[in-house]
């Protein structure tokens, strides 16, 4: 069964003159709470065989550090998860090709609405209240699907879990 991880990335650095939104770093808290959502997930039983991530600099930190958490996975960085729309998100999801389970990491608020967006029937209540609140940094939704990556839709999911790697000490 297709599984879906959509992870926002870690707490990043705040804007500054001179600095481009798409390379903020991660702060240190931020570096370590993806290690740890990289755990959390692993300890979740999810192993992820291909990642997806944002070409943004904070983003491709965080997988970074949650990577080590899993096996073998196959990494690619695609242009089009930065500044994206939900149909951005999932016309990239769609190309997943036979990969099991797929980890997005991305930005908010694409990262939520996409989940809220795939998110029918069997979906966790307590799950569906804290992805209608948008996901903070170093958290992911877990979905799971009936369905192959290119015949996605929405409200064809289930969203199964909220995981969080936030709690760590600064």
């Amino acid at each position: 069964m297709p599984t879906l991880i959509l992870a926002r990335h870690a707490k990043a650095e705040a804007p500054a003159a001179g600095l481009s939104d798409s390379d903020r770093a991660l702060e240190l808290i931020g570096r370590k709470a993806s290690t740890r959502l990289g755990q959390v997930i692993a300890r979740a039983g999810i192993a992820p065989d291909l990642a997806l991530v944002s070409p943004a600099n904070r983003t491709q930190q965080t997988w970074k550090l949650m990577a080590p958490a899993f096996g073998e996975c196959e990494t690619v960085v695609d242009a089009e998860l930065y500044e994206t729309n939900v149909s951005g998100l999932l016309d990239v999801l769609r190309g997943a090709g036979e990969a099991d389970t797929v980890v997005i990491v991305g930005h908010e608020p694409t990262s939520s609405a996409a989940a809220a967006h795939l998110a029918g029937q069997g979906s966790d209540k307590s799950a569906l209240q804290r992805v209608a609140h948008g996901l903070p940094t170093a958290t992911a939704a877990v979905l799971e699907f009936d369905c192959p990556w290119a015949e996605i839709t929405s409200r064809c999911g289930r969203l199964t879990t909220v995981l969080s790697g936030r709690d760590v000490e600064e």
